[in-house]
């Protein structure tokens, strides 16, 4: 299983907050892959996705579900939260999230590529004074585009101000934890990010794959043994 309670329950808090941050939510099993994760980029044993390196803040690296049996667990588990089908429900980013020690404190809050109807982060390793801040007071307009879009702010904006008012949601979030919310609408960003490792889903029910990124995962899928199980 990837979750160790039913995620409907939290359904309504999620439409009524647009946000939602689940603590300790993950299976033992789930959370435990996480880590091999962690370590393997650690010890230098996993390859980073070198076209989505963004100098100055982050390395990114792919993850795959262990086998077709975890991914259909994962996708019921977002379908009783977010009210989509099972079935329709796209992964339009799976990406591990290395932040560089030289990663801006206050960066620029940005909303996600259109495909990324949710975003979802599991968190790895946080530092303690890291934080994911929404910023519900910047517009809420669709980014309609495939690719990140950052707020314009005025000119002279202090970055470390904006983070600080009092309408900023700011969650940290631990291993075994789930931060979900609507990343093409919202303007969000991590702050004070280096260090950190996170995992990133980002998925859609419009069947949005800008990435090639779902099809390449139901590809594996199609070359693992019959027998294949959930880890």
């Amino acid at each position: 299983m990837s979750f160790n309670r039913d995620l409907g329950q939290h359904r309504s808090q999620l439409e009524n907050q647009n946000y939602l941050h689940l603590e300790n939510i993950l299976s033992d099993r789930f959370t435990n892959l996480l880590k091999i994760y962690g370590r393997q980029i650690v010890d230098g044993e996993l390859d980073e996705i070198e076209e989505w390196h963004i100098p100055g803040k982050k390395r990114q690296f792919l993850f795959d579900f262990l086998s077709k049996p975890h991914f259909d667990q994962f996708r019921e588990g977002l379908s009783h939260l977010t009210g989509e089908h099972q079935d329709a429900i796209t992964i339009g980013e799976r990406h591990i999230k290395v932040y560089l020690d030289e990663a801006p404190d206050f960066p620029v809050p940005h909303m996600d590529r259109q495909a990324a109807q949710y975003t979802i982060g599991f968190p790895i390793h946080v530092p303690e004074d890291s934080r994911v801040c929404f910023l519900p007071q910047l517009s809420r307009n669709e980014n309609t585009k495939q690719c990140a879009s950052y707020a314009d702010l005025p000119a002279g904006t202090d970055l470390e101000d904006l983070y600080e008012d009092d309408q900023v949601v700011s969650i940290k979030g631990n291993i075994g934890d789930m931060i979900i919310f609507q990343g093409s609408t919202i303007f969000h960003e991590r702050i004070r990010s280096a260090g950190c490792s996170i995992l990133y889903i980002k998925i859609n029910a419009a069947g949005q794959d800008p990435l090639g990124e779902h099809a390449k995962l139901l590809a594996s899928f199609a070359n693992m043994p019959a027998d294949a199980v959930a880890n």
